[in-house]
């Protein structure tokens, strides 16, 4: 095997790029004239060059101060002086050498670089032991899981291991997640320092007998001869972080053969996964072991179908009296959900008048049709049921429902046992989450019928 260093763009790998080749990949990339020979002895040396200048500058550094100190009259006076590394504050986690740059300020492909050299030194250190990079992100992760521990409550690196996902991979795994995510978004999020936590809240479930908060009244003087006494009433929410686990496999050659493609691989992919299978929990979930989607959400009010309404359609009626049941905390959060087998339906509303109708989606079929209904986005996904089945369409203020998601962030360890003989490394993504709707029942308005976040069709 050789390594180089790309000094044109060659086959999808940038320039800059560093490659660890076979000897055929070699000579076609040397004829190409697209890459120099990379000193592997001069990177270790230059490496622990900076390393020892690093150290000497902080000496130096903490040898000034003291030398200031000993000018100043400070008497009994205690000083305290921490020195901790630059590479702390490192978004990469120090797998992207001489990296300074802000996690807004980097580049994919720098991400995913660094990713790729952190996930082959994961894969490395079964055998040979870890890198001192590796080490060092260990111990960081170690020490904020400690941090993070409170009562002991406290989810981290799980017992067969793992290494926790330095902070600019994190968030591109999230980015990926979130081009295809509905709830996400939307949704309010939470970031859990322990496994469990308990929300206190005011319950404002009800105004039907006059006060708010669940006991809070207001009266003017000739109303009463004496004020009733009221107070408010608390409830908790409880959010129990779950765990998350995603799997892929790559090549030993593919390991070997660049981190550049290995990164480019894993984040997208693990990305995508990982955000559809909890959108799925965030949507339809069932509680206990995953999330409570908000489709199974306690304040969930159910629309029925018409009187004389056909099975399996879609009509105005339901539309309407959907959007009368709809409460509303963020505008901007609402949208209707629905399965794109319910699109059909859609074309065919009309308002009847007379003994004929006048359409209400279109007008005409030359462009794209209208994804918004009563002022609210029309989105289209999978994760639901389909037309004619309970919960096909939901009208709901996504901003009601909460994410918990753990402070420490995603690990990753590696396993070679599963796919032995087919040459193949396991990848494992282990996360913890949860999530459920803040509101516990539906509201009882003063006057009218009960009011949600989250209104759903019927079986029809």
């Amino acid at each position: 095997m050789k390594k180089i260093k790309l000094i044109k763009d060659w086959k999808g790998h940038k320039i800059g790029a560093i490659l660890e080749v076979d000897e055929d990949t070699y000579t076609e990339i040397k004829a190409a004239e697209a890459c120099e020979d990379y000193d592997t002895e001069l990177e270790a040396k230059l490496l622990k060059a900076q390393e020892e200048s690093s150290k000497a500058a902080a000496k130096a550094a903490v040898d000034a101060v003291n030398e200031q100190l000993k000018t100043l009259n400070l008497g009994s006076k205690m000083v305290h002086i921490e020195v901790r590394e630059k590479s702390d504050d490192d978004p990469m986690g120090g797998f992207l050498p001489d990296n300074s740059k802000s996690i807004k300020e980097l580049s994919e492909d720098e991400v995913q670089y660094g990713f790729g050299r952190f996930c082959a030194d994961v894969f490395k250190a079964r055998d040979s032991g870890e890198s001192e990079t590796l080490k060092k992100s260990r111990e960081k992760s170690d020490e904020m899981i400690r941090k993070s521990a409170g009562d002991g409550m406290v989810v981290g690196s799980d017992q067969e291991g793992g290494y926790l996902i330095f902070s600019a991979a994190s968030q591109m795994l999230l980015k990926a997640g979130l081009e295809n995510s509905v709830v996400r978004p939307r949704a309010s999020r939470l970031t859990l320092a322990t496994q469990i936590l308990q929300l206190p809240y005011l319950r404002n479930d009800t105004h039907s007998a006059g006060t708010v908060y669940g006991g809070i009244g207001v009266y003017f003087d000739d109303e009463l001869e004496a004020a009733t006494a009221s107070r408010p009433k608390l409830a908790r929410i409880e959010l129990k972080l779950k765990k998350m686990t995603a799997l892929g496999y790559a090549s030993e050659e593919w390991i070997k053969w660049s981190p550049v493609s290995l990164g480019a691989w894993l984040i997208p992919r693990f990305g995508e996964a990982i955000g559809w299978k909890e959108d799925l929990c965030f949507l339809t979930g069932s509680g206990g072991a995953q999330p409570l989607g908000i489709q199974n959400a306690n304040c969930a009010v159910e629309i029925a179908g018409e009187t004389a309404q056909t099975t399996d359609t879609f009509v105005l009626e339901n539309i309407t009296k959907m959007f009368s049941r709809l409460q509303v905390s963020k505008e901007s959060s609402v949208a209707w959900i629905m399965n794109r087998t319910i699109f059909p339906q859609l074309p065919q509303l009309n308002v009847e008048v007379g003994a004929g109708g006048s359409a209400v989606f279109t007008t005409n079929i030359a462009g794209k049709p209208g994804q918004m209904i009563f002022g609210y986005p029309i989105v289209y996904t999978e994760k639901i049921p389909i037309l004619g089945d309970a919960g096909s369409v939901m009208l709901t203020d996504i901003s009601d429902y909460l994410i918990a998601d753990d402070q420490t962030g995603p690990a990753i360890a590696q396993s070679i046992h599963m796919k032995f003989d087919y040459g193949q490394t396991a990848f494992r993504i282990t996360k913890y989450i949860d999530g459920q709707n803040a509101s516990a029942k539906a509201f009882t308005p003063y006057k009218g019928s009960d009011l949600s976040p989250v209104v759903k069709i019927a079986a029809i």
